[in-house]
Order: C-alpha cells, then structure tokens, then sequence
C-alpha cells in the first residue's frame, strides 16, 4: 500500500522494489492471527488475489496454485538454486519459513470450499494405481508426483504420511529417471533402466526429505483424527507462529547438514529413516525400474 501511495509518477513495481530492497514483488500473503476476525483475514486475502491475478493475468479462485507454488519453492530447495535467481531479494530462511503460511492459505480455501474430499480421493486413486505406463506419463505433467507429494501435507495426516510415503518416494524415482532419459517430454516407457548416478535422483530425494521433513518438524504436535487433518492443520498454523518459526530453523538445519551431504541412495536412506521398509537400498532402485513395464 506504501508502495502504491508513493508511487505518483512511477511504474509501480518499479516503486515496490525500492520499498522491498530492490525484491521484485509486492504481493502481501496475509497471515491469520489469532485475534484477527476471519472477515479480515478474507477481505485480505482477496485483495492478494486480485493482486496476483493483475500481475500475472492469471486467474484462480481455488487452491490449486498456491500447491503449485509451494511445490516450485520445495524443488528450489531441492535443486539447490538461488532464491535471487527471479525476484532479486530472499534467501533459503526467509522462504523456508514461509511454507507454513503458504499451507495455510491453500488449507483456508480448501476448508471453506469443502472439497477436501474430492481431492484426497484423487490423491488415493495416485498412490493406488498399477499402471507403470501412467506412472512415466505422470512424470512430465504439472500435477504429477512433485504435486501430490505437496498436496499430501494438506490432506493427509502424520500417520497417513507414514503409511504412503514409499508410495510417493516410488513414483518420484520414477520421475527421476524417465526425465534423465528423456529430458525432451513425455514418453510412454523409460528405454533406458540401468540405474544412474545419485545426483539424478538427488533432487527428488531431498524433496521427498522436505516433505518427511515438514511432518516431522512443523507438524508433529498436529492431533486430531485423519478426518479433521485439513481443519486442525489449519487451526494449528494460525495459533503457533513461535513454535513454527524454531520447527524452520531445524527443518532448514535438517536440509543443509543431513540432506545436502547425502552421497548415496543407501546413505539418504538412512537420513530419511527408510531402513526400516527399505532393508536393500542397494537394488531398490534397479528393482523398481526393472518393474516398469
């Protein structure tokens, strides 16, 4: 709003930048305190769409961007690049402690639209499909395995994520190696099974880490049933800033010195805590692409 008043004669991106240390964005991401009326919470949030949707011409009323983009920020993480690289300012803390608000706001529209259903059925019928085919296919669309490991954060619960998180590891591998193979688009098979080097799948696994990571740390205090995930996550979001801001720290501490340093799927394994359903990490992958038909 500063930059807007001040703006006169000036573009008013041009006048954000100079307000934001030279950072190209002036979009505000409201944030739900615990003494704020959800009126106010609503009418802001409104207004930050409305923003986004004159910067971008790009128009969403529901939630589905905003999984998008905490996905891309997670696979800036992943794939270690610099966070200056598009808007000139921010850095790894700052973003890593954004995750939990941009959660927030995705959950806030998914609760008040009532569709959590609908998509954790969709979510379900991801992690339960067979068809090997459709899992190469998956792994070039917008809202393939790096998606729905996003997604899962919202849906399912810590106990959920345990349950299906080979699921998903599975299928990022997969993504992993058909982009490898055939980084010009998508294809029906992956031609080529010999396993790689670990920096191929390195990036999909330290995303898979950040995820495990954001159960792990920012909400392992969440109770409640599978059920209620949706509404107590966001209920616990909006009344834990402190405890939030430490659980970044230690996710970021957990990204740097655990992940990062992983030279092997056997070692990231062990960080990850997959022995346990893992026992051979040294034919699991060959064994799983072997499977793809």
């Amino acid at each position: 709003m500063s930059a807007v008043r001040l703006a006169r004669a000036r573009d008013e991106w041009e006048s954000a930048a100079l307000q934001n240390a030279n950072t190209k964005c002036n979009g505000l991401l409201p944030l739900w305190g615990p003494q704020v009326p959800e009126s106010a919470f609503a009418s802001c949030l409104a207004r930050h769409n409305t923003y986004l949707q004159e910067s971008t011409n790009h128009r969403d009323i529901g939630h589905s961007s905003t999984i998008h983009d905490l996905k891309l920020l997670l696979l800036r993480f992943a794939q270690e690049k610099s966070f200056h690289e598009d808007t000139g300012g921010g850095g790894p803390q700052s973003n890593m402690h954004m995750v939990p608000y941009l959660i927030h706001v995705a959950l806030y529209v998914i609760n008040t639209t009532r569709v959590s259903k609908r998509e954790e059925t969709s979510l379900i019928s991801y992690l339960e499909s067979t068809n090997t085919e459709k899992w190469v296919e998956s792994a070039y669309e917008a809202e393939g395995p790096l998606y729905w490991a996003t997604m899962s954060v919202l849906l399912h619960s810590g106990q959920q994520w345990q349950t299906h998180r080979v699921s998903h590891l599975r299928r990022l591998l997969v993504v992993a190696q058909a982009r490898q193979v055939s980084p010009s688009g998508p294809v029906k098979t992956i031609s080529d099974k010999e396993v790689k080097e670990y920096s191929v799948y390195k990036p999909y696994l330290v995303f898979f880490g950040l995820v495990d990571g954001i159960y792990n740390y920012f909400f392992k205090n969440v109770s409640g049933s599978d059920e209620q995930w949706p509404n107590n996550l966001a209920d616990y979001i909006r009344h834990n800033d402190e405890a939030l801001m430490k659980s970044s720290e230690k996710l970021l501490t957990c990204y740097t010195e655990e992940l990062l340093l992983c030279t092997s799927f056997s070692e990231f394994c062990d960080v990850a805590g997959l022995l346990d359903v893992i026992t051979d990490p040294e034919t699991y992958i060959s064994d799983l692409m072997n499977g793809i038909s």
